[in-house]
């Protein structure tokens, strides 16, 4: 049973790349909301487009170039340190997402903030906070299916197979199944 379940953790966590299991929100292709300098949200736009048609970064390095700008300009910008942090984390510098998830949860704490910054931890090893961003992340909305998967994963790697099921099918009653449906088809849930 040890294999399977580090099958389906390395499988879970592999989903979880730059922006996880569902398309990202629409973006405004001109990159103009109002609420931050429009050059910045220009750049912004640019790095998002590089998200549009999957759910993996195409080019994270680009991504991080276009955010730097954007952030050099509007230094309190909490989505742009979001997607930097994820983009960061395809290429594998941990330090640095966590460092861009926490000015974004610091900016505009969000579900999402939450999630990713315990997500990044959770890879980190730093299991305590991982699990307290995942339960902060749900305080502030049960419906993040994202911190639903992403404890379940928590759970594996502790052997706790029971509240990884539990945890994965609330994933799924919140619109993703992807980690329940592994789980089943490993054998850990039924």
């Amino acid at each position: 049973m040890v294999k399977p379940r580090k099958l389906l953790l390395f499988f879970v966590l592999a989903l979880c790349s730059c922006a996880g299991q569902e398309p990202l929100a629409p973006y405004n292709p001109m990159g103009l909301s109002g609420t931050v300098a429009p050059e910045a949200e220009t750049l912004f736009s640019r790095a998002h487009v590089l998200w549009k048609n999957s759910e993996v970064c195409s080019d994270p390095y680009q991504a991080i170039a276009l955010l730097d700008r954007a952030i050099a300009i509007e230094p309190r910008y909490a989505e742009a340190y979001l997607r930097r942090g994820l983009a960061k984390s395809d290429i594998r510098d941990w330090d640095g997402a966590f460092d861009d998830l926490s000015l974004a949860v610091r900016l505009a704490p969000s579900a999402t903030a939450y999630a990713y910054r315990g997500l990044i931890s959770m890879r980190g090893g730093n299991i305590l906070g991982a699990r307290k961003d995942f339960d902060r992340s749900l305080e502030l909305s049960s419906g993040q299916h994202r911190a639903w998967n992403f404890r379940a994963a928590l759970n594996l790697l502790e052997g706790n197979t029971d509240a990884a099921c539990r945890d994965f099918a609330k994933g799924c009653s919140n619109g993703d199944c992807v980690g329940l449906e592994s789980a089943r088809h490993e054998g850990i849930c039924l």
